[in-house]
């Protein structure tokens, strides 16, 4: 992790560690009080850990207006920080703090600072205005949000709807050509709507598409109308002018940047966590990936839309471009191992990771399938929460097991 020249390293694991404590009370308070805030109550929701890079928290706070008593004054806010030390410290909209040898920067949500057009996305006046040429308010529902990644909203007017994507600048002009490329094909992608002025070029505007997610239809047992086969066909699609964008490893290839934040969420697993990571990267270095061919690079089960058996809607296609069939196979049935881990009350799920992996097996190397497949789900160790009534550590522990289940089948 960064650190300035008079500061020492700190850990990912300990940094998870602060910003999920107790001692985050008083860097919250401190960016309130110049705000007239006084901090009541606060959860920490969630922390984000990047791959060799920032740790990133949200909180929910309650807080007061001071010196006002009265219930009217009362809010509730959200309040992200972060330990990347690359954001502009004389942004106005940050405040800086210290706490146990960690730096920090914080701010009141939606000023993201590498999201600069959030507090325009989250206005339903503004998108109204600016997107639909409306007077009335839309219907905004936020999708998805990693500080200082990523936000999707889902804009909603009478009749009609658009998603909002936002990206920190540098990466929406890739994310435009790849749509752009998509629009040429036979891939049913969202189309690009006009940019608004007022987002200042700081967010994509989507088209929705019909449809259910394969992950809902795996959930409601509805998957089983959905070949393997209907997807290879949509990956064979994808148009030969992504071999020309930028190549990105793998996630077998970064199997020990994935392992470094496995183990700051689970670090009394470390050891563990590295053999197989280790492991992972010499299955995968050791079995033949096949050629490369234009892939999606996320490829999942949220991010496919289906109706009647086929594919309506390609999502998410920000990795966009050239790779290894394999690794978008991997991907899903990585996810598909998840699942059925997690959910065993629900036996389709297992049927589900079954079906799709003899027919991923039989289109690609299935020693290299279940090797990378083991590194998807390498990847979401980090991100495990609480659910499917166990905790955040059972849940990763369960993923953990799940990947080495996979690198075992690898060996077989």
């Amino acid at each position: 992790m960064a650190a300035g020249p008079d500061r020492r390293p700190v850990p990912a694991a300990e940094a998870l560690s602060i910003l999920g404590s107790a001692g985050m009370r008083g860097p919250l308070q401190a960016l309130l009080r110049p705000r007239g805030l006084r901090l009541e109550r606060w959860e920490h929701l969630r922390s984000h850990h990047r791959p060799g890079g920032a740790v990133s928290a949200l909180y929910r706070v309650r807080c007061r207006r001071t010196p006002d008593r009265s219930a009217q004054a009362d809010l509730t806010l959200y309040l992200g920080a972060t330990t990347d030390d690359g954001l502009a410290s004389a942004d106005p909209g940050t405040a800086a703090a210290r706490i146990a040898g960690l730096e920090l920067q914080l701010w009141v949500h939606p000023f993201d600072p590498a999201l600069r057009s959030l507090p325009w996305a989250t206005d339903a006046a503004a998108v109204a205005r600016d997107v639909f040429a409306a007077a009335g308010p839309v219907q905004l529902s936020l999708m998805a949000y990693r500080p200082l990644r990523r936000a999707v909203l889902r804009a909603g007017h009478p009749g009609q709807a658009v998603y909002l994507k936002l990206l920190p600048p540098g990466l929406l002009p890739g994310l435009r050509r790849r749509h752009r490329l998509l629009a040429d094909s036979s891939v049913p992608a969202p189309h690009l709507l006009p940019d608004p002025p007022a987002a200042a070029g700081g967010v994509a505007v989507l088209s929705a598409l019909p449809g259910t997610s394969l992950f809902r239809l795996l959930a409601d047992d509805g998957a089983s109308a959905v070949k393997p086969e209907v997807l290879l066909a949509l990956l064979d699609a994808l148009p030969s002018a992504a071999l020309e964008l930028p190549l990105r490893r793998s996630w077998a290839d970064r199997a020990e940047d994935y392992a470094a934040a496995a183990a700051a969420a689970l670090p009394g697993q470390a050891l563990r966590i590295a053999d197989l990571a280790r492991g992972i990267r010499e299955a995968a270095e050791s079995a033949p990936a096949g050629p490369l061919v234009p892939v999606h690079g996320d490829f999942h089960e949220g991010n496919l839309l289906l109706s009647g058996g086929t594919v309506s809607g390609l999502l998410d296609v920000d990795a966009l471009g050239p790779g290894r069939r394999v690794d978008d196979l991997a991907c899903l049935l990585g996810h598909l191992a998840v699942l059925a881990a997690a959910n065993p009350a629900r036996p389709q799920l297992g049927r589900a990771f079954a079906e799709y992996g003899r027919a991923f097996g039989a289109a690609v190397d299935p020693a290299a399938l279940n090797a990378r497949a083991a590194g998807v789900v390498l990847t979401l160790v980090s991100g495990a929460r609480a659910g499917h009534g166990g905790s955040r550590t059972r849940n990763a522990l369960l993923r953990l097991e799940t990947a080495e289940r996979l690198l075992r089948a690898a060996g077989n």
